[in-house]
């Protein structure tokens, strides 16, 4: 049907549609870019909350294996432990404590113990009050009566680290203090981290609370704590903040790629509309064309079908004439030649009956090739319904075929699988398979027959039938399944050469495969797939 339209609405209306659609969709995407620059960036926030946990949770680990070293050494010194027993204590402790650089133990206010004492010979005699901000350290700790970290601080012995101190109290009575001492380098190496406090994605810093940025610090970096993605956290253990940044946050330009991306996505959309709100006839032509097209070829599919109905009927009864018609002249044949034997035997000569025995036996084997051409023709047609088959039963029973033929003859077979299948077909197979396997063996060798599991799947199971019979040329591997093909070394051995070719139709009827390994003189082995449900 062909539209009419005006020159002003021809031009107005796609620009117009363009222009909707493109403030619709910059909506959107402003409101997706606002909700992508929110997301990524929780994300980014949850990322260093975790990474900040999970270093707090290291510096906890740390010093509460700490506090078993000083709360042995408080304890066993409350309890009046010989003091000179102090080194060998303390040796034990710290060789299951690597990270723990000292012990002292500090009666009133000077340190009058310290283990290893070699390096830390400066340590003997010095007055842990002597300074005004420790003394607040040292009375916060009595005061708590717990353990407490100060650090990082410079030590008496030379270099910087941390010092957790516990009061000991003898009779109710303040004694004096036992300590652990850490070195800085020795506990970044404890949390994974190096003096700069670094690692690719994040920023570290721990300091004094009550100094917070302004003080000492842990870290050699610059990064500036107060911008940015950053988590703090408070450690009471040692009166610390620690801070966590993230490097280099990705959420403002997430946000922004996408915001551009949309922009420009949505101007290729607006600019589309605005071309189909320029060809409705185009498209209606093309729908139209597409619709003539599809009647055509469901019309084409309509007649391929019948006429594959048809030629399947022709099948048929071609299959009805071959077990039918073309058996009755070969029974008259066969019994008038028959008959003609009985009654003119004294007149025929040697010559007379052995043309005679020519001609009923080709009429039989005329007889044979008919009877197998019906059944390549039926092989894979069943109406039976899928059954459990157990394959054991089926190669036993096989076996029980072929027990008198081949006494010598033996066929032993795994323990096979149960499957879900149609058990005519399947038994064909088998029993065409292990009747070649015996009938082609070698005349002056006994069959060694043996079935076997390959490979089983969850839907498909691999089967191999080998033996030890003339084998087969290489160059005849593939015309084995050919109809009626038949090798030059076979033709003393009764049979059409149809068998292999209604195995292989079979097994690929029910979706699988077949193929053969073979050396001449040494035996052939069959494979085939099978689907098992």
């Amino acid at each position: 049907m062909k539209k009419y339209n005006t020159p002003t609405k021809r031009n107005y209306w796609p620009n117009k549609l363009a222009l909707i659609s493109f403030t619709i969709l910059l909506s959107i995407s402003s409101f997706l870019t606002y909700r992508i620059y929110k997301i990524e960036y929780s994300k980014e926030v949850l990322q260093v909350k975790e990474e900040t946990s999970d270093v707090k949770n290291q510096l906890e680990s740390m010093i509460n294996n700490s506090l078993n070293v000083v709360k042995i050494i408080t304890f066993l010194t409350e309890k009046n432990f010989d003091e000179t027993d102090f080194e060998s204590l303390s040796q034990s402790l710290l060789e299951k404590n690597k990270y723990i650089d000292a012990t002292q133990l500090v009666k009133n206010y000077t340190i009058y113990k310290t283990y290893p004492l070699e390096g830390n010979e400066k340590t003997i005699g010095y007055n842990i009050n002597a300074d005004n901000l420790r003394k607040n350290h040292l009375f916060e700790a009595i005061k708590q009566e717990k353990i407490f970290f100060e650090g990082p601080i410079k030590l008496v012995q030379g270099g910087e680290g941390i010092i957790g101190r516990q009061p000991i109290y003898k009779d109710n009575k303040f004694w004096g203090f036992s300590a652990i001492i850490i070195r800085t380098d020795n506990f970044l190496k404890t949390i994974n981290l190096n003096n700069s406090g670094s690692s690719e994605l994040f920023e570290y810093q721990i300091v004094q609370k009550h100094t917070d940025l302004r003080g000492a610090k842990f870290f050699n970096n610059k990064a500036n704590f107060n911008e940015g993605i950053v988590n703090k956290t408070y450690l009471p253990s040692g009166d610390w903040y620690l801070y966590v940044k993230l490097k280099d946050p990705k959420f403002i330009h997430k946000a922004i790629e996408f915001f551009i991306s949309s922009v420009f996505l949505s101007l290729i959309i607006s600019i589309y509309l605005r071309k189909l709100s320029q060809d409705p006839i185009k498209l209606e032509e093309l729908v139209q064309k597409k619709t003539i097209d599809l009647e055509n070829a469901n019309e084409e599919l309509r007649l391929r079908a019948k006429e594959l109905s048809e030629v399947n009927k022709e099948l048929e009864h071609f299959a009805y004439v071959i077990s039918h018609d073309l058996q009755e002249p070969l029974r008259m044949v066969t019994s008038f030649l028959t008959q003609i034997e009985k009654k003119y035997n004294n007149v025929l000569d040697d010559k007379g009956r052995q043309y005679i025995f020519f001609a009923v036996d080709g009429a039989k084997r005329m007889k044979k090739i008919i009877l197998d051409i019906l059944e390549f023709s039926r092989a894979g047609k069943y109406n039976e319904e899928k059954e459990t088959i157990d394959l054991n039963e089926i190669v036993e029973e096989i076996k029980g075929f072929y027990k008198n033929g081949y006494p010598n003859g033996t066929l032993t077979f795994d323990n096979l699988p149960i499957i879900k299948s149609y058990r005519s077909p399947i038994f064909q197979v088998f029993q065409n398979l292990i009747g070649n396997a015996f009938k082609y063996s070698k005349p002056d060798e006994a069959p060694d027959i043996k079935v076997k599991v390959i490979e089983i799947t969850e839907d498909s199971l691999t089967i191999a039938i080998s033996d030890n019979g003339i084998g087969i040329e290489q160059e005849y591997l593939d015309k084995i399944f050919v109809l009626f093909q038949r090798l030059e070394n076979d033709i003393h051995i009764k049979g059409t050469g149809i068998g292999l070719a209604i195995v292989k139709k079979i097994i690929e009827r029910l979706n699988g495969a077949i193929w053969v390994k073979s050396v001449k003189n040494v035996g052939s082995t069959f494979y085939f797939t099978i689907p098992t449900k």
